[in-house]
């Protein structure tokens, strides 16, 4: 299992997270922006998502998921997909919890291939520090390594079962 490594520097409002997959940047890509795998691996194992839209075109475009925990509870997260255009590897997009309306971050996405692999590069820029050690102090960390776990397991069976 490869190790997530987080950063979010002292009064600095970012985040880095790299995180390397065995897998070719093709198919970590397509985990990454198909909805129908998305849904099998982004998030904790508690919790379940279901995607209430999910639009990505060649311009961008916008979705909006839910996790759900045993309890019933929801928690809602939408927001804005824009291509760089520079690189099909690479996916800007905003985030939103709704649960905190008005602190929306913007997240980037590189998908490096590197000595076999797939290195994931994001870089979360929120609007405050404070914000930023907020989504820290939530568990960001621990849900992102069980989501990206769970996408290693999904990437070692080739996405079986993808449509």
């Amino acid at each position: 299992m490869t190790a997530t490594l987080v950063a979010a520097p002292p009064g600095t409002p970012f985040i880095e997270v790299e995180r390397a997959f065995d897998a070719p940047r093709d198919l970590v890509y397509r985990a990454w922006t198909d909805p129908d795998i998305v849904v099998r691996w982004l998030g904790p194992r508690r919790l379940q998502m279901r995607v209430d839209y999910w639009e990505l075109g060649a311009r961008g475009g916008s979705y909006r998921y839910l996790h759900a925990g045993e309890d019933g509870v929801e928690h809602a997260f939408h927001g804005s997909f824009h291509r760089t255009g520079a690189d099909p590897y690479t996916l800007v997009q905003t985030f939103e919890y709704e649960g905190a309306p008005g602190h929306v971050s913007l997240d980037e996405l590189r998908l490096v291939e590197r000595d076999g692999q797939t290195v994931a590069r994001i870089r979360s820029v929120h609007q405050t520090v404070e914000a930023r050690d907020a989504m820290v102090a939530a568990g960001m960390s621990e849900g992102l390594d069980d989501g990206f776990q769970r996408l290693d397991e999904l990437l070692a069976a080739g996405l079986a079962g993808a449509r």
